[in-house]
């Protein structure tokens, strides 16, 4: 199985194309900052159907936010939102809100 996702709503969410990290594997990562200073990066893996979330701030040695899950079916785009939908439940795992600033919201 493979990630579903929609590229195009990717680009318009981050405003930019994707990092391409193995364009083979289809590994790709998206970056963002806000007006506060604090960096999103969200990369995917496509077949090995992972998702990668770091929240970073410029003036911290440690990132605030890092974490990894596995068992992704599908990335949806939703307004400023994007949700990870995990195979088991069909139910977002994690909301990840882009606009005004950064938040991210545990499903579970």
């Amino acid at each position: 199985m493979a990630i579903k996702y929609d590229e195009y709503l990717l680009l318009e969410i981050f405003n930019s194309e994707p990092i391409i990290i193995d364009k083979e594997a289809e590994i790709y990562k998206y970056k963002m900052q806000d007006s506060l200073g604090l960096e999103i990066a969200f990369s995917f893996s496509v077949y090995d159907q992972y998702v990668t979330i770091r929240l970073d701030n410029k003036q911290l040695q440690n990132p605030l936010y890092d974490i990894e899950i596995q068992d992704v079916e599908e990335i949806r785009v939703e307004n400023v939102k994007l949700l990870i939908i995990k195979q088991q439940n069909k139910e977002p795992a994690i909301e990840i809100k882009v606009k005004p600033n950064f938040m991210i919201n545990l499903c579970i």
